[in-house]
């Protein structure tokens, strides 16, 4: 395969670019309620499931939701939503090697994110590390309306591109969402660390200076 295949790379940004340590996020919201994380876990799931991430609400019907069901568990001061994005975005920090990696890629390639995220972390991120400098579409699930390994998302970065799936590369860490780029007919690689997607890319005929 030569590199005149590939015409788009797609990035996931968590665990791809982008670090973070959700367990020490959600202890920073139980620890602020004074309760378990035992007891957590079902809030934890009750919110996941009111489609933040989806765009179905947005930060202020999230963060009520959040204060609702700690309250259900004690006598808790209500989170602020300038808490709320301190807690929410604690821990999130820029993989500086791929951030420089991608900056090589995009003098040559084109670019696309598509990302599984939510209001909160989305600005916080582009305005922390810029993350949108690194691309030309920004393909986010809370703006679309699907989230990844649904098959609607990948089929926007088609409509966007206008482009082949054969003539695309997806690179994402979670083996659901590289099965579902896959399902569409897009070439895959199930990021692990750096070292090993510049080993890809040469696979793919991709050049990384």
């Amino acid at each position: 395969m030569n590199q005149h295949d590939i015409k788009l790379i797609v990035f996931d940004m968590g665990h791809v670019f982008v670090d973070f340590e959700w367990e020490t996020v959600c202890q920073g919201f139980y620890s602020r309620a004074g309760i378990t994380k035992e007891q957590f876990q079902p809030i934890l799931k009750h919110v996941g499931s009111l489609g933040y991430e989806s765009g179905h609400i947005d930060t202020s019907i999230f963060l009520k939701a959040i204060n609702e069901q700690m309250a259900n568990h004690g006598d808790m001061q209500t989170i602020g939503e300038e808490e709320f994005h301190q807690l929410w975005n604690a821990t999130f920090r820029e993989n500086i090697e791929m951030a420089n990696l991608m900056e090589e890629l995009r003098k040559q390639h084109k670019l696309y994110l598509l990302s599984n995220t939510n209001e909160s972390h989305w600005q916080y991120l582009d305005q922390t590390f810029k993350v949108s400098r690194h691309f030309e579409e920004l393909i986010l699930s809370y703006k679309v309306g699907h989230i990844k390994p649904q098959h609607e998302i990948y089929q926007e970065v088609l409509r966007r591109s206008n482009l082949a799936a054969q003539h695309c590369l997806f690179i994402d860490d979670l083996e659901p969402n590289i099965a579902a780029g896959s399902a569409v007919g897009m070439n895959v690689v199930h990021f692990k660390d750096i070292s090993d997607l510049q080993s890809r890319f040469e696979h793919f005929g991709i050049s990384t200076n």
